[in-house]
């Protein structure tokens, strides 16, 4: 009886399936495809620190940052925002309006290693990237925007199973391909990460030939001109914001690896990654929440905007503070001992995920009403306040005072975007407050405290889990509260 009860449930969960809309079924398969990328990045950190020395591991995340910022500059990253936005505004004229963009993107790209070739001795000494690197760096930035646009116009047509498909092919390359040639050739940062290009090389090739058409460009120059211009103008002003948001997430452990060394910046990177893992839900919630707001602020229901926005700071927390208490032993299962002092910079950095989640919210508001500009003021401003700080505290402190200044970069970010919601709201004549601050400041206030007291702790671990005990007990009793929040992230969906 109890089997037939079992596979009635599959089978009524199998039906509701097939019922679904192709877009519903599609945001499942990414969600579902984002967890997965999250867990095989996860799990294949541990894999490369048990590989590499702790100097090497520290080198190979350098490089990681140096490849976000080259990306960013050889691209504007156009392959990523404008051409989203694109797709919809030129959907009559896809394919031209995608060659063309390609064409654009290596241009750029050609340019900005025309530098770097051209000064390659000094870039070598600042990045550490020896001149082979940098030769598959700039093969590898030619393609890989040609695997974003094809994802992108699959996901626009919600093809997910061939772009879910492709997206962990890609995923699982990149982690394979560099433990072999660690195992077999030599065990360096310069392997793993020379393998890693080589690995997403091959696979973003085959796009870059899909959209190559290039003799076509000519033929059709002014309409080709017209979409330039629409890139230029639309991910020009972006481009700082993408570099002062770089700085925020990467400079860090640069500056770590150049003022204190490679392995303090190996541990800073675990660090990070272990934080890391409270972002998949901060990224799944934001995706689906972000239509649910933007259909809030369309029927000017900003009571509903502030009652969600409460429940989830609050299970946000709560979900923050029970990860921070369990560090110590996630961290004694996954990693060996030579990165035990890193646990320290877990419980900050995991807060300043806290206040990425919230200043999206804030964002979010600005972006409905086109004033995207705040973005760019808000996040030079905070980028150099944080560069400054790293530089001053790792020389007073080392390099877990990072994990405090980039807390607290997030915090002026999430306060910068709260001001210029507000001067958004008031210049479109929205009286209504759209969140409530008093119990905002209150929640971030009693999460922040919680990280540093539990930080305190971390030699107590009775301690620790009477309080993972109460934030169970509380998510009982709270249950149908949260069952509220998910039917509205599921209607945001």
């Amino acid at each position: 009886m109890r089997q037939q009860g079992e596979w009635g449930m599959v089978n009524k969960i199998v039906n509701k399936y097939k019922q679904m809309s192709l877009p519903a079924k599609a945001a499942i398969w990414f969600t579902i495809c984002n967890f997965v990328l999250k867990g095989i990045s996860f799990i294949s950190g541990p894999i490369f620190t048990r590989v590499l020395s702790t100097d090497e591991y520290g080198l190979q995340s350098i490089f990681l940052s140096y490849e976000q910022l080259i990306l960013i500059i050889a691209t504007w990253e156009i392959q990523l925002g404008a051409y989203t936005k694109g797709l919809f505004k030129y959907r009559d004229d896809v394919d031209l309006y995608t060659t063309s963009t390609q064409a654009l993107v290596n241009l750029l790209t050609i340019v900005c290693f025309a530098f770097i070739f051209l000064f390659n001795n000094f870039v070598t000494k600042v990045t550490k990237m020896q001149l082979p690197i940098l030769v598959l760096l700039f093969i590898y930035l030619l393609v890989r925007p040609s695997y974003n646009f094809w994802l992108n116009r699959k996901r626009k047509a919600y093809d997910y199973k061939a772009s879910v498909s492709i997206t962990l092919l890609y995923s699982v390359v990149n982690v394979v391909l560099p433990i072999g040639a660690l195992l077999f050739l030599r065990k360096t940062a310069n392997v793993k990460f020379g393998a890693t290009l080589i690995g997403s090389t091959i696979i973003c090739i085959i796009f870059y030939f899909r959209y190559a058409n290039y003799w076509i460009l000519p033929k059709q120059w002014e309409k080709v001109k017209s979409y330039w211009k629409y890139n230029i103008t639309f991910e020009g002003p972006l481009v700082l914001h993408s570099l002062s948001y770089l700085v925020l997430s990467q400079a860090d452990r640069v500056m770590i690896s150049n003022m204190v060394g490679n392995s303090q910046a190996a541990f800073y990177s675990v660090a990070y990654s272990i934080a890391g893992v409270v972002s998949i839900f901060q990224s799944s919630v934001n995706q689906a929440l972000q239509p649910w707001r933007y259909q809030m602020l369309e029927q000017k229901n900003y009571s509903s905007i502030r009652r969600v926005t409460n429940g989830l700071l609050i299970g946000f927390s709560g979900l923050i503070i029970a990860f921070v208490i369990v560090v110590p032993e996630f961290m004694k299962i996954l990693f060996t001992s030579d990165y035990m002092e890193s646990i320290w910079c877990i419980p900050p950095i995991a807060a300043g995920i806290y206040f990425m989640f919230l200043y999206t919210i804030f964002v979010n508001v600005e972006e409905y009403f086109e004033k995207t500009k705040y973005v760019v003021y808000v996040s030079v401003v905070c980028g150099v306040v944080n560069i400054l700080l790293n530089y001053v505290c790792i020389q007073i402190f080392g390099y877990i005072a990072c994990a405090y200044t980039t807390l607290f970069s997030y915090m002026l970010f999430a306060v910068g975007h709260y001001i210029f919601m507000k001067k958004t709201l008031v210049s479109n004549s929205v009286r209504e407050s759209v969140v409530d601050i008093k119990a905002i400041a209150i929640i971030s206030a009693c999460l922040t405290g919680a990280s540093i007291i539990i930080t305190s702790l971390y030699n107590a671990p009775l301690v620790r889990y009477g309080l993972l005990l109460v934030i169970f007990i509380v998510a009982v009793i709270n249950n149908k509260k949260i069952k509220y929040l998910y039917s509205q992230l599921k209607k945001g969906r």
